[in-house]
């Protein structure tokens, strides 16, 4: 926990550093966002990186045009169903105006009980899987969700690269990577392509079986698995001649865990909600170098905690007594919005935006090709 508040006592100087907002006369009224952040435990890089965002983001925008001023309530949720739990019930408890999460799927579905009888608007960045939006209505995704990902994953291999013949990887214990690969699957064979193998990468022997796999039909593999694995999938697949298309966030991921064998990352493709060579709104340089400081190399984790803060404040500002109901019919379906690397919009609680379709070359994103 040392390190943690080191890094946020440096944020602060950072942050006092920044060009202040424009003069605006303060109401004296405080607007309470609750927060849930693993800044502990086994998830508090993507935490701490989620938090650095938006706390950018808020640093230009503390005040409503009206005066009035967002604040946060910050709960470390521990990386775990049980802490998100009791960090949750605290901003309940404190009457908080709306809430942004930082927290995954898992942990998300995990309290999907005291979440159904939670009315508070929520906004969600990493929860991906697309049951969060149902659990019930005052749930939004700003992150690109599993059926959007695997979609634009299907129709980029058979429509862009005319491939008809791919390869799977996954985790059968593992609810994201599951869903995820399971949908690609369905959405590929719908437009009449067909896998060649579906392998599970939770089961022993795994990456022998791979290296054993006949690759002739093969031209490219799409993967669900953790950079660690990627890595050493990457290692096989370079020898045989066969790229690989990686899900959003694994080469985040792969830059802090498996820095030695990141060069093995180069040639491979991979969706994101963001690349390098994007063209962003005013703030996308100052939060880019912001994280180079922080030697984080454009994290979508930052990026989409300042897109949430986006939405809020568009939301706070056009519900003026900020009642929850007219604040979570702005989270549901919005307007335009301009957000760090280009405009959004809400519609039925998700997020639509561009989706970046990247190749990894000196160990940088190059769009490849943009969707929506």
């Amino acid at each position: 926990m040392r390190k943690i508040t080191l890094a946020f006592i440096l944020l602060a100087l950072i942050f006092q550093a920044c060009t202040p907002e424009k003069k605006i006369r303060p109401s004296g009224n405080v607007i309470t966002i609750g927060i849930l952040a693993p800044l502990s435990r086994a998830n508090r890089k993507y935490g701490y990186q989620s938090l650095l965002g938006i706390e950018f983001a808020n640093r230009h925008k503390t005040y409503l045009r009206n005066g009035d001023k967002v604040v946060f309530e910050i709960q470390d949720t521990k990386s775990s169903p049980e802490g998100t739990q009791e960090a949750l019930q605290t901003l309940v408890d404190k009457n908080v105006t709306a809430i942004i999460s930082f927290v995954g799927s898992g942990n998300m579905i995990a309290l999907k009980n005291m979440l159904q009888k939670i009315k508070i608007p929520m906004i969600v960045t990493l929860a991906t899987n697309d049951e969060i939006s149902k659990i019930n209505n005052s749930i939004a995704q700003i992150c690109m969700s599993n059926q959007r990902e695997a979609l634009v994953a299907a129709h980029y291999i058979k429509d862009e690269k005319f491939i008809n013949s791919v390869g799977i990887l996954y985790y059968s214990d593992n609810a994201y990577s599951l869903s995820l690969a399971t949908q690609f699957q369905k959405y590929y064979k719908k437009i009449r392509g067909k896998d060649t193998f579906f392998l599970d990468f939770s089961q022993k022997e795994a990456l022998k079986k791979l290296e054993n796999e006949n690759m002739k039909d093969v031209r490219i593999i799409f993967s669900v698995l953790s950079s660690k694995d990627t890595a050493k999938v990457l290692k096989v697949l370079r020898r045989k001649g066969v790229p690989l298309l990686l899900s959003d966030g694994t080469f985040s991921s792969a830059k802090e865990s498996v820095k030695d064998d990141l060069h093995y990352f180069n040639g491979a493709y991979i969706i994101e909600h963001y690349a390098s060579n994007m063209r962003g709104n005013r703030d996308y340089k100052k939060l880019q170098k912001l994280l180079a400081t922080e030697h984080l190399e454009d994290s979508s984790y930052a990026f989409l905690a300042y897109d949430a803060y986006e939405l809020l404040y568009y939301a706070l500002q056009n519900c003026p007594k900020h009642e929850q109901k007219c604040i979570n019919a702005l989270f549901q379906n919005s307007d335009t919005i301009e957000g760090i690397a280009g405009n959004f919009s809400m519609q039925n609680a998700k997020v639509k935006r561009k989706i970046y379709i990247d190749k990894i070359e000196n160990l940088r994103l190059k769009r490849a090709i943009v969707t929506y």
